[in-house]
């Protein structure tokens, strides 16, 4: 059962996608990863390296319009296609655009 907003309306979970190249913090293999986040409009976008993001929409803990300058920090989540071991990733947003992912070593993965 989905969550009601408080509007009344339904709160569906979704997520966008970014395509990154990783290095796994556990395998220690460099790897294409599809690493799931939820920043900007939440409409399972996939995105890469250096494209703008789109800021209409989101949640509510989450920016629902472009922050100031377009500048956003936040986490993601993805399996290793090497080792199949979970990982979050940090992702920075400068000028709307994603400019970095890399692993958080300060954060456990669900299933590690």
């Amino acid at each position: 059962m989905a969550a009601a907003d408080a509007t009344g309306g339904q709160i569906v979970g979704s997520y966008n996608l970014l395509q990154a190249e990783l290095q796994c913090p556990h395998c220690d293999e460099r790897a294409a990863c599809e690493v799931e986040f939820r920043l900007g409009l939440l409409d399972l976008r996939t995105y890469r390296l250096g494209e703008p993001l789109r800021w209409a929409g989101g949640r509510r803990d989450k920016p629902l319009r472009c922050p100031d300058r377009g500048d956003a920090t936040g986490a993601g989540y993805t399996v290793c296609p090497v080792c199949e071991r979970d990982f979050w990733v940090r992702l920075d947003v400068v000028g709307d655009r994603i400019v970095t992912a890399v692993p958080d070593p300060d954060r456990s993965g669900y299933l590690t």
